[in-house]
């Protein structure tokens, strides 16, 4: 049976009254901070630091992170934090010096990050999954004092080390490593030998520098972005108010913190170098004494094992983990043994069928996604529960300190001089707030271009808000296939195949065409056990639902997976690589459909 949410109870406006009420835990002022003027939560923590002192000593007993058999709880890994803080001052790092954490989701990974904060230090969170050219440039460009590694990470960067060194580098620590390069020192035999826990705190305040974290660099090398305490944990609140607005939404009100609720719990399937899974997961669940299920890799029976056996409330993460999930969930009959609560979905566009199926199978739970970058420290719009099934492409509304504004992709003024576009009118979507980055680490170009000097961040993304504030993603700006003249949203082109049954994930990127100029070309993934339908069938499937010029000229059929970065995203400018090679196979560049099928 179909859900049809009811009416909601309160407007929008009446909503975000709410939101600003003094008594409201998202109540906000006025700041000016440089020469920026924004809207600050009242509510939030001075430092990451003091977030974690604050956690541990509010939940010592319960359990903080489950790990392939091993259970940890907040005082034992306070423990642990303090003795590597020790370690890490004893080795030289201080207040603004940078700590890389290099390594899959691992314990060591949340013990690392809150170490350096005890500090004041800056973590400098490196993509794990980058190539060895691209991993090392993310090191080598921060110069940190400490490096902490994975055994596999260490040998990326061994023969690097001396490099480091050269560069202001105290120590390279590898964690669950057997045997260790030159250089490199074992984190277990270095805590064994440190026997304090005696940490000397730092002043830490809002505006002290504290994170970098790096773009996806899927066409070039990553850039870091560096941001303040505050711009990171404004995302603290930012990332609540998607469910506080749903149950506001519904006359309802914002629930009280309890202390003897019950335990709120997570499957962490995104890396913890990645914002969503650090922001929308490490931060906000470690601020509410919550539990987090860490994987040593994603694999979807192994998640919902995990789901069943640990009665998780939460899971999410990039759409098409979920829908894995959601899958081998079916395929294994054990939606009756799933208690979640809360399905997100970030870093990417989720299909619009996402939210009404999570319902029919979960009808107590409340789906929600968020919209942002690495640049606004995770996130910009969310929406979640009814607001989020009536508009299925839509990535929601802003969080109150947070501002948007469409304009001219084209123009070069400062945003803040552009008049906005009207309600529905498509343009580049502009964010501004506290959450906005300074910039991008020693790259003054880049941040010139992308960040203007009253604190407005240009997102790249194209995209249109309605009259009643919600913010729907037409695509990015270098996604856009222009067909004889015609804009056509690659996300809109893939969201249409995807409602094919057969389908389980389409990526959509242009062609060249000699008489139209682009043509659209996807690649789609087909679900096991569905008959494979043909090109013909899928243009009809697409033609059913878009404008004839729309429809994709060539389809190819990828059998294994299409290829990804370390955070599931799919590599379009790899896909698009193979497209055109296998256009120009073909001789299509004259305007011709494609026919058949091709394997990538």
């Amino acid at each position: 049976m179909t859900y049809r949410p009811a009416p909601p109870k309160r407007t929008i406006q009446e909503t975000n009254e709410l939101f600003s009420a003094p008594t409201s835990p998202f109540a906000w002022e006025v700041k000016t901070l440089g020469k920026r003027t924004v809207k600050c939560y009242r509510n939030l923590p001075p430092s990451l630091g003091q977030l974690w002192r604050t956690a541990a000593a509010t939940f010592p007993d319960k359990e903080y992170i489950v790990y392939e058999g091993e259970r940890i709880v907040y005082s034992e890994a306070n423990e642990r934090i303090l003795k590597l803080a020790s370690l890490l001052h004893e080795t030289g790092v201080r207040k603004g010096d940078r700590v890389a954490i290099a390594m899959r989701n691992l314990p060591e990974w949340i013990i690392s990050w809150w170490a350096c904060h005890l500090l004041g230090g800056i973590a400098v969170a490196v993509n794990a999954w980058l190539p060895p050219t691209a991993f090392v440039h993310c090191i080598t460009i921060t110069e940190p004092k400490v490096v902490l590694v994975d055994e596999e990470r260490q040998a990326l960067l061994g023969p690097r080390v001396a490099e480091l060194r050269q560069h202001g580098c105290c120590a390279v620590f590898s964690v669950r490593t057997q045997k260790v390069v030159q250089g490199v020192t074992r984190l277990e035999d270095a805590l064994r030998q440190h026997k304090t826990q005696e940490v000397r705190a730092a002043e830490i305040g809002p505006e002290d520098l504290g994170t970098i974290f790096f773009t996806s660099g899927t066409t070039s090398l990553p850039k870091g972005v560096i941001s303040t305490q505050r711009q990171f944990l404004t995302n603290r609140w930012n990332t609540a108010t998607g469910p506080a607005r749903a149950l506001l939404r519904k006359g309802e009100s914002i629930p009280a913190p309890d202390p003897n609720a019950p335990q709120r719990s997570v499957l962490l399937t995104t890396p913890l170098f990645h914002v969503m899974g650090n922001q929308s997961f490490l931060t906000l669940m470690t601020s509410m004494g919550g539990k987090l299920v860490l994987m040593y890799k994603f694999d979807a029976a192994r998640a919902t094992e995990l789901i069943c056996t640990e009665k998780l409330l939460s899971a999410g993460g990039v759409p098409n983990l979920v829908a894995q999930i959601f899958d081998e969930i079916d395929r294994q009959g054990r939606w009756n043994e799933v208690c979640l609560e809360g399905v997100s979905y970030g870093g990417g566009p989720p299909s619009s069928k996402l939210p009404s199926a999570t319902k029919e199978r979960l009808p107590n739970a409340m789906a929600g996604q968020g919209y942002g970058l690495t640049e606004v420290n995770s996130v910009a719009t969310t929406i979640v529960g009814d607001d989020y099934i009536m508009r299925p492409t839509s990535c929601g509304q802003a969080p109150p300190v947070v501002s948007l504004k469409i304009v001219n992709p084209d123009s070069k003024a400062p945003v803040s001089q552009q008049a906005a576009y009207a309600a529905g009118k498509i343009g580049e979507v502009c964010i501004f707030g506290p959450n906005v980055a300074e910039g991008y680490w020693r790259d003054e170009e880049a941040t010139r271009k992308a960040f203007d000097e009253d604190g407005w961040f240009r997102s790249g993304d194209l995209g249109y808000i309605d009259d009643e504030g919600f913010l729907f993603i037409a695509d990015r700006a270098k996604d856009i296939i222009v067909r004889s003249g015609e804009n056509i949203a690659s996300v809109m082109v893939e969201d249409a195949l995807s409602h094919h049954a057969a389908i389980k994930e389409a990526a959509v990127v242009p062609v060249p065409c000699e008489i139209h100029g682009e043509q659209v070309a996807a690649v789609v993934l087909t679900r096991p056990h569905h008959a494979v339908p043909t090109t013909k069938e899928l243009q009809a499937h697409v033609a059913s639902i878009l404008p004839k010029h729309c429809i994709p000229a060539m389809i190819l059929f990828e059998k294994d997976d299409m290829p990804r970065n370390g955070t599931g995203k799919v590599l379009k400018n790899e896909l698009r690589t193979s497209a055109h090679r296998e256009w120009e196979r073909r001789g299509l560049g004259r305007g011709k459909n494609g026919e058949g099928r091709a394997k990538l």
